[in-house]
C-alpha cells in the first residue's frame, strides 16, 4: 500500500489537493508577493557606516576562529604532552616543565573584535616571565605617617 492513494481506485486523497493547491504559479507568486511586502515593511532604520564595521570585524573574527581555534587547541595539546615528556627527561626538573606548559597553554584562545581592531594583543604562545612578586627581603618603604 501506498501512501497518499487510496488502496482500491489508486486516486490521491483530499489531504493531497492542499498539495496540489500549493504547486500552482499563482498562490506561489501571491505567496511570495506577502513575504516580499512583509520583508521590506519591517526594514531597519538609517544604517550607519560604523555597523557596517562592526559586521565586517564580526565576521572576520568568525572566520578568523574557524583556523586559529583548532591551531591554537593542537599547540596546547602538543605543548602539555612535551612538557610531561620534559619533566621526565629531566628527573622532575618543574622549571623546565612549567616553561614548556606556560607557554603552549598560556595565551588566547578565540580572536575577540578587539584583537582585530587593535585594541589587546593577540597571544598565540603564552608569556613564560614569572609574575612580578613582592621581594620581603628588603625594608618597607617609609608611607609618611
Amino acid at each position: 500500500m501506498r501512501w497518499g492513494r487510496c488502496c482500491r481506485t489508486g486516486r490521491r486523497n483530499e489531504g493531497d489537493n492542499m498539495t496540489m493547491m500549493l504547486r500552482t504559479p499563482r498562490l506561489r507568486g501571491v505567496l511570495s508577493a506577502f513575504v516580499i511586502a512583509g520583508l521590506v515593511s519591517v526594514s531597519p532604520g538609517a544604517a550607519r557606516a560604523a555597523d557596517a564595521k562592526e559586521v565586517g570585524v564580526g565576521i572576520a573574527c568568525a572566520f578568523g576562529n574557524l583556523l586559529y581555534g583548532p591551531g591554537k587547541l593542537v599547540l596546547a595539546l602538543l605543548g602539555t604532552v612535551t612538557a610531561g615528556l620534559g619533566y621526565a627527561v629531566t628527573a622532575g626538573d618543574v622549571d623546565v616543565a612549567r616553561k614548556i606548559l606556560d607557554s603552549s597553554v598560556m595565551g588566547n584562545y578565540v580572536i575577540e573584535p578587539t584583537h582585530l581592531t587593535g585594541e589587546k594583543k593577540l597571544a598565540f604562545i603564552g608569556d613564560t616571565t614569572p609574575p612580578a612578586t613582592d621581594d620581603w627581603s628588603s625594608p618597607p618603604q617609609a608611607s609618611g605617617f
